[in-house]
């Protein structure tokens, strides 16, 4: 899997609401891809080249397939 890295990053903490685990998205990024609240996203776990896991969020709210 090749990535690059767009120059763009944040920290973000793990919240939790009941049973549900959550994370925040930088309010930059979130107007710059043009999301609404509410809105979808794909969201995939993977590994990086050292086996690190890593969470693939596709911003246009399209699935891989579509990509």
């Amino acid at each position: 899997m090749k990535k690059r890295f767009l120059h763009i990053g944040w920290k973000s903490k793990v919240a939790q609401k009941r049973a549900t685990y959550s994370i925040s998205i930088s309010k930059t990024v979130a107007v710059g891809c043009g999301l609404i609240k509410g809105q979808e996203l794909y969201c995939y776990l993977a590994e990086d080249e050292v086996k690190r896991p890593i969470m693939i969020v596709y911003l246009d709210g399209k699935d891989r397939k579509r990509c």
